[in-house]
């Protein structure tokens, strides 16, 4: 009997916003090569999990793990980091929007330069966010 190779993905909103429009795709091209993980990850010398991350649809993945995704996956690498780039300013442009009151809002954080350190990330968000609501 086959083993079923991995766990099965999350599902993610299509209508949820620029970052998880990305990550669909990236799992649409994973698919559509028919590849696992495990698979890319031989490949792209970047592990399951990292490449996993990639299509979760939680932070933007590096420019170095897109590009080893897609060339993994056959890809056309060129044109994926050219959505990535579109991606990560429409990001930009939503973190900098304030919001109500003029401030901008802790849930605006995005963590995409903080891969692997997301413990340190999400206690550094808190104590803003703390700061912030504190009385005067």
């Amino acid at each position: 009997m086959a083993r079923r190779p991995g766990r099965r993905e999350r599902g993610i909103d299509a209508e949820g916003g620029p970052l998880e429009r990305f990550a669909l795709g990236l799992r649409e091209l994973r698919q559509a090569a028919g590849l696992t993980y495990a698979q890319m990850s031989a490949a792209s010398h970047f592990g399951a999990s990292t490449l996993s991350q990639a299509a979760a649809g939680h932070r933007l993945p590096s420019r170095d793990v897109l590009l080893a995704y897609v060339h993994a996956c056959g890809g056309d690498p060129g044109s994926w980091e050219r959505r990535w780039v579109r991606v990560r300013h429409e990001l930009d442009g939503l973190k900098a929007e304030p919001a109500a009151g003029g401030q901008l809002g802790c849930e605006q954080v995005e963590s995409t330069s903080f891969i692997g350190r997301e413990r340190e990330l999400d206690l550094g968000v808190a104590l803003s966010c703390f700061s912030a609501a504190a009385p005067g």
